[in-house]
């Protein structure tokens, strides 16, 4: 009896399903032990053959369920963080479609100097709910997955020449390590408005989002640079 164990791991809708084939040999061993003892109780003979498993049974078992919790509990924390993931991204959408709005309706971010203006109570919050919005330092009322606030940031292009009304609203999930200093596992929303154009994107999914006008990335200070109708969004990591 070939003893392999062959394991199929299958995600679906954040649902982990195992399949297996040629499962443990010592499942093969176990069924043939009880096979010949109850065959020997029907036919009314007198067991002369250990009751008892094996020492090496026995390790062949616990091997085989320390094996199995090695490969299983990686793979179901992965899932749950995919589940984490989509809470971030139905959060986000509440918030896409309120800066676009915002932007469609204003034209842009020229009526916002900071971030205390946009997110006072006639700016962006006019678009989300009392449980989604943002305070004047740029902190959501929501928490993310992780029990850490949704921030958002602000950034206009700068220089002479420039649109007054070009600038991009930037919302942040810190991620599973809690941390924007480390942009590893950010989630990052950019909606730009460049030149009557509104956009978004996203980075940090594992499907994004994307903009073939708009990259956005992590720095120690926020900017945005337009040229040629495309725009580079940094948002600020510290």
């Amino acid at each position: 009896m070939n003893g392999k164990v062959v394991l199929f791991f299958i995600y679906e809708d954040n649902v982990l399903v195992l399949y297996y084939k040629k499962f443990l040999e010592v499942i093969f061993i176990m069924k043939n032990l009880f096979e010949k003892y109850w065959s020997k109780k029907a036919n009314g003979e007198k067991e002369t053959k250990k009751k008892a498993f094996t020492l090496v049974e026995i390790l062949i078992v616990v091997a085989v369920i320390g094996i199995l919790f090695v490969a299983l509990v990686p793979r179901i924390d992965f899932a749950g963080d995919k589940a984490r993931e989509t809470g971030v991204k139905n959060d986000f959408r509440s918030f896409e479609l309120a800066a676009e709005q915002y932007l469609r309706e204003k034209g842009g971010v020229s009526d916002v100097a900071d971030i205390a203006a946009l997110c006072g109570d006639s700016a962006i919050n006019m678009y989300l709910d009392g449980a989604m919005q943002f305070e004047d330092s740029g902190s959501c009322a929501k928490e993310d997955p992780w029990n850490q606030n949704y921030t958002v940031q602000l950034t206009k292009p700068t220089g002479t020449g420039v649109n007054p009304n070009n600038g991009a609203i930037i919302f942040i999930s810190n991620g599973k390590d809690s941390l924007k200093s480390t942009d590893a596992d950010n989630y990052v929303l950019t909606v730009t408005y460049v030149d009557g154009q509104i956009e978004s994107s996203t980075v940090g999914f594992s499907s994004n989002i994307e903009s073939a006008n708009t990259t956005t990335m992590a720095g120690d200070a926020s900017s945005m640079t337009i040229s040629d109708g495309s725009s580079a969004v940094v948002y600020k990591k510290n």
